[in-house]
């Protein structure tokens, strides 16, 4: 992995918002901050194909509580100068990730969420053979579009 401004996690802009920066324009984690990335109308596709979510149960960066989260941190009494919730609230990922996958079943989709005891945040490389027998065997029951 290359690490830096350009790649990870990223460069940073100054921000007049609690806590002093915000996403940058450069890097993986800026191309993903909602400051260039908006997956809101994802529920709202029309073509709506199959999804599989694969995710560990011991995710400590994709979680309801994560500790790379700062709104989360700052609510633990762990960063100081956090101006609330009204402000800048925790962010509870995993059921953020779950709310727009209802929408989008509400919609017409279909979502299939597999949690993996016991693995974090990487699946494909913690659990390899879990996670190519799942993807295999998901795509092989998806019907020919």
């Amino acid at each position: 992995m290359a690490i830096g401004p350009a790649n990870y996690p990223g460069d940073t802009a100054v921000s007049k918002n609690w806590p002093g920066a915000a996403p940058g324009e450069h890097g993986v984690n800026n191309a993903i901050s909602p400051k260039y990335c908006d997956l809101s109308g994802f529920a709202a596709l029309g073509d709506r194909p199959e999804v599989l979510w694969i995710r560990g149960d011991a995710d400590q960066v994709v979680s309801d509580t994560s500790l790379v989260d700062l709104g989360h941190l700052s609510a633990l009494g762990a960063i100081p100068g956090w101006p609330g919730p009204d402000v800048f609230p925790p962010q509870p990922m995993v059921g953020q990730m779950r709310a727009v996958l209802e929408r989008y079943q509400a919609a017409g989709g279909r979502y299939t969420e597999l949690v993996l005891p016991g693995c974090g945040h990487s699946p494909h490389l913690e659990r390899p053979a879990e996670f190519a027998a799942a993807v295999t065997g998901f795509l092989a029951s998806v019907p020919a579009r």
